[in-house]
């Protein structure tokens, strides 16, 4: 087998030794806690703060998606804010 393939069998056995599911890093409810900012800035939420509750923070990120496809509209602004 040539260099490539070696390196992509030895990446497969490191992922399977991770110890989060992949597929769970995507949901907001499914993602560890800790890893929360960053599943909020893959996904360009706008508006971030540490001192939300994780149940806002969760919010927030599912959200994030129609806050982007409404963005500019009133309801959005709306959304942006509820938080405070």
């Amino acid at each position: 087998a040539s260099v490539f393939l070696k390196t992509v069998d030895r990446s497969g056995e490191k992922i399977s030794q991770l110890p989060v599911k992949l597929n769970t890093l995507w949901n907001a409810d499914e993602c560890p806690e800790v890893l929360l900012p960053w599943l909020a800035w893959t996904l360009s939420v706008d508006r971030w703060d540490k001192a939300w509750t994780e149940e806002t923070r969760r919010d927030v990120i599912r959200e994030s998606w129609m806050v982007h496809r409404h963005k500019g509209t009133i309801s959005a602004m709306r959304r942006a804010i509820a938080p405070f």
